[in-house]
This record gives structure tokens, C-alpha cells and sequence, in this order.
């Protein structure tokens, strides 16, 4: 290891002779120089290895090993982990890019911040073709710096995406971590597991381009890559979250700690992210179900409580109150709000005037005053209306992200809320999101004016003429 390079870059690739030029000269055009690249062809049927060869030859930092079979990706994800060498390392997707300032600088943050154990930047998420995707504009990546270990689990499943592990990870740090787990949302375990370690550091600068070549696939297609040969849940997202407890108590948190995370998952999945919260509810109850702040909190609850060890469980009195009511739903939210330190909200009357106002200044054509008008009034008093109208304010400022979170709290809060089922379906019609559109484009219509029917209509036709045949 004494003349190792000082960075080893792991790129496990199968048939990606698509992109493969493009992230190896973007690799390979970084101002930092002491690395070395290693790329693992799991059996590749395509110009993978005639490309990675020739690369080879070019440059010595550069080697290449063929495998004659394809093992699985998540044996080749571990595979380059164990097998590059140096202090940091660091996972290469065969269809990202990098500025080539990336390295330098993560190297950079990672000798200024001890405690960070993983360090990234900014990115930016592109389609096919490189352009940036717009569904993905607002995206940002964790920075957990001088942050505890339960804030650190906030940081993370308040927006879980996964695109940090594409930093630079001390290797000390990256052996400790579950390699090889053969699972859908690996990769949010990998960085849980990174987070009880140490912190992760973020370079504010925008260096890195993810792509995402097949934007909208199935949760099936997902299963599908993970293991083709093996049949696996259907509850991705209930899975997830309990993997992810699971993790949180086999890990070396003390049991205050163990608590407040569970009451993280509690207070976060059940209020801060809708997105997560509505997969599971569909998962358990189907599609278009909703549940109040509190019968979610208690069917998640439930999920959690059964990663806990008995002999854990029985010091949470979170799991306490599901084990204790098998026949009702107890209010787990003001319970997880104490433990936590967190004050219960106040539920004034809805402020009336300051709805006005934010619609008087949204005519006006003044939407950022608009926007912060409505997130006031969000906070003192919240309706499914409110979220509504906050997030059309988003919409008109291209905050595509916001505008869908904000509809879908609206309809968390009101089902029956048409306008914000027909704004929804239209800006994921937009996005190219057909699937997710029908649903909310098939409430809104008997719920909307009739003069807008007609164009709702229409949108749901194209929506369902775009979807694929069946197969007979």
C-alpha cells in the first residue's frame, strides 16, 4: 500500500459502450492526478471491452478486468471497493461525468473536515441525451457537517436519493459498511451506515452530472436489476424503511439514540416526506388511499416496531403503544415530538387574510413575496387549499420539485381536492411521468368546473394512449 495511489475510482459497467467515452475522458481529465481507475466488466456482450482495453493501453492509471459472466451488480459494486487501493475511494458510474476540478476538491474538504467520512458536491441530474432534467432541478445533496448522528438520519430520509455515494469515502470507513448487500435501496443503507460514521462533507459548487438514462422505470424493472433470478418484494418502500431501522439497531448508537431515530422516521415519513409516505400507504392499502398525520404515523410505526429486538423495543415506548393497542391506532406523533424535544404545533384557525394576501400578490405577478405569504400562513395554520395555492406559486416559479410536494400534501390533507388532483396530473403529464399522472388526472374530473372537464379529458386520453400495450 506504499505506492498505492492516493484514490482508487471503482467502475463496475455492464454493456455501457453507450457512454463509456464520455465518462472515461471525463475521469481522465481531472486535475488531480494520483488515482487510478479500475473498471470491472461483468461479462459485457457489447463494445465494453474493446473500448475499456484501448483506454488501457492509452493510460497506466487505468486498469481493466474481465469477468467472464455477469455476477450481478451488486457483486460488482463490491468487487471494485475491495479491489482498487488508497486512502479514499471512490464508485464511477460508466454513464456520469465530472468536472474536472471533482476530485481535487473533494480531496480538498475530506483533509479540512476530519469528521466526515464521505465527502461529494453538488450535482446535477441529466437525461439521456445530457440536458438537465427538470423533474430533478431543485435536487440538492446532503451536508451533514456538525450535525449528531440522529440529525445526520433526519438529513437523509427527509429526501432520500442516494446520489452522495458517488463522492469520495474514506476506505477506512467504506469497509465497515454492509459491501455486496444484494438488495433494492442498497445504496440508501450504504450511506446510513456512512452517516453513524461520521459525517458527510458537500463542495457548494455544482461537479458532477448523474445520469439518468431510464428516468421513470417500474419498481419492477428495479427488482428486476437487482436480481433477475430471484423474486423479491413488492413493498419496495415498507422494506426499505424497515431495513433501515433494522440498520439503525444493529448499529453502535446508544439506546437514547436508537430512540430518537425511530422517532425521526415517525415525525419525517409522516410529515416532511410525502413522497415516501404515499408509497407506503399505497403499498399497504392501494392506490389512491389517504391517511391522516396520525394513522400514518401509527402504520409506520408498526412497520418499525418489528426491526426493533424485543429486548429493545421493550425500552421504546413508541413500539410500547403499538404493542400495547392491537385493536386501535394510538397517536405516536405527540410522543415522538417529546422525544425528540420537538414543540406540539398549534392549530389556530386558518389565517384568512394572509391567504388573501398571498393570492392578491401571486395576481400581481410578485411570487416570491407570494410564495414566503403562503409558507407563513402554511405554518400557522395549514389547509389542503393553502398547500394548493403555495404550490401553483411554485409551479409558476419552476420549482417543479416544490409544486409536486405541495400538491400531494394537499391532497394528503383533502382527497377530494380537484384542483390540486388536476394540477398534479398536469405537471406529471408534463414531466413525462404518464403512469403517476393517471390517477390524480382520474380524481379531479368529477371534482372540477365543468368547463375544465373537457381539457382534463383530453389530457387523460393522450396520457392512457402513451402507455404500453400488454402483452398477450
Amino acid at each position: 500500500m506504499s505506492n498505492a495511489p492516493h484514490v482508487g475510482v471503482g467502475m463496475p459497467v455492464y454493456n455501457g459502450d453507450n457512454f463509456l467515452r464520455e465518462a472515461l475522458d471525463s475521469l481522465l481529465a481531472q486535475d488531480f492526478a494520483d488515482f487510478e481507475l479500475i473498471i470491472s466488466d461483468n461479462g459485457s456482450l457489447d463494445a465494453t471491452e474493446e473500448i475499456s482495453r484501448e483506454y488501457q493501453s492509452r493510460d497506466s492509471r487505468v486498469r481493466y478486468i474481465r469477468h467472464p459472466e455477469n455476477r450481478g451488480a451488486a457483486w460488482n459494486f463490491e468487487f471494485v471497493a475491495r479491489e482498487t487501493r488508497g486512502e479514499l475511494f471512490m464508485w464511477a458510474a460508466h454513464d456520469d461525468l465530472w468536472d474536472p476540478s471533482y476530485i481535487r476538491k473533494c480531496v480538498d474538504f475530506l483533509e479540512r473536515h476530519p469528521s466526515a467520512v464521505l465527502c461529494c458536491s453538488e450535482n446535477t441530474i441529466i437525461e439521456r441525451d445530457g440536458t438537465p432534467s427538470p423533474e430533478w432541478a431543485e435536487h440538492k445533496n446532503i451536508d451533514t457537517l456538525g450535525m449528531t448522528r440522529v440529525q445526520r438520519v433526519h438529513e437523509l430520509i427527509r429526501g432520500v436519493a442516494g446520489f452522495e455515494l458517488y463522492g469520495l469515502i474514506r476506505r477506512d470507513a467504506l469497509l465497515k459498511i454492509s459491501l455486496g448487500l444484494d438488495v433494492l435501496g442498497a445504496d440508501v443503507i450504504f450511506l446510513l451506515e456512512l452517516l453513524l460514521l461520521g459525517d458527510i462533507a458537500k463542495v457548494p459548487e455544482r461537479l458532477f452530472k448523474t445520469r439518468i438514462v431510464i428516468p421513470h422505470k417500474s419498481y419492477e424493472d428495479y427488482h428486476r436489476d437487482v436480481d433477475r433470478a430471484r423474486q423479491t418484494s413488492r413493498a419496495h418502500f415498507t422494506d426499505s424503511a424497515a431495513r433501515l431501522m433494522r440498520t439503525v439497531y444493529q448499529s453502535s448508537l446508544s439506546q437514547e439514540e436508537k430512540m430518537a431515530v425511530f422517532a425521526e422516521f415517525i415525525c419525517t415519513l409522516s410529515c416532511e416526506n410525502l413522497h415516501w409516505r404515499r408509497m407506503i400507504t399505497e403499498e399497504w392499502l392501494g392506490a389512491g388511499v389517504t391517511l391522516t398525520d396520525s394513522q400514518f404515523a401509527w402504520l409506520l410505526g408498526m412497520i418499525l416496531t418489528g426491526s426493533a429486538p424485543a429486548e429493545d423495543a421493550k425500552l421504546n415506548p413508541l413500539c410500547e403503544a403499538v404493542y400495547r393497542s392491537p385493536l386501535s391506532s394510538p397517536d405516536l406523533l405527540p410522543a415522538a415530538r417529546k422525544i425528540l424535544g420537538q414543540p406540539e404545533p398549534a392549530a389556530p384557525a386558518p389565517p384568512v387574510d394572509m391567504y388573501r394576501e398571498g393570492a392578491r400578490l401571486f395576481e400581481q405577478g410578485r411570487l416570491e413575496e407570494a410564495s414566503r405569504v403562503f409558507s407563513e400562513a402554511l405554518h400557522q395554520g395549514e389547509n389542503s387549499d393553502g398547500w394548493s395555492d403555495w404550490a401553483t406559486v411554485q409551479l409558476a416559479c419552476q420549482r417543479l420539485f416544490d409544486a409536486e410536494r405541495g400538491f400531494r400534501r394537499a391532497l394528503v390533507l383533502d382527497a377530494n381536492n380537484g384542483l390540486a388532483a388536476a394540477k398534479l396530473g398536469v405537471l406529471l403529464a408534463n414531466l413525462g411521468r404518464t403512469n403517476e399522472a393517471l390517477l390524480p388526472l382520474e380524481l379531479s374530473l368529477p371534482r372540477i368546473p365543468p368547463d375544465d372537464r373537457g381539457r382534463m379529458k383530453e389530457l387523460l386520453r393522450e396520457c392512457r394512449a402513451k402507455l404500453p400495450v400488454p402483452v398477450k
